[in-house]
């Protein structure tokens, strides 16, 4: 069976890359990666976990529409 990959694995990488720097210094983007490697799932995030990955992953989040933060479009790799 195929095991499905986390939303870290599918992040983008140039918002993983800017996520792993952030986690070196800071404990809540520590916390944020964590989140990301043990959910599946794009509509298991919070309100509050968009708010870090706009935070420690350098997303312009007015750059965004809103089936991106629903669906994560340009957030994650296709």
């Amino acid at each position: 069976m195929r095991r499905l990959k986390t939303i870290y694995e599918k992040l983008k990488p140039e918002f993983k890359n800017e996520l792993q720097n952030n986690a070196r210094k800071y404990d809540s983007a520590k916390r944020l990666k964590y989140n990301l490697m043990s959910n599946t799932l794009w509509s298991d995030l919070t309100i509050s976990n968009m708010s870090d990955i706009s935070v420690f992953c350098n997303v312009e989040m007015h750059k965004l529409t809103a089936n991106d933060i629903m669906f994560g479009k340009q957030i994650l790799k296709d």
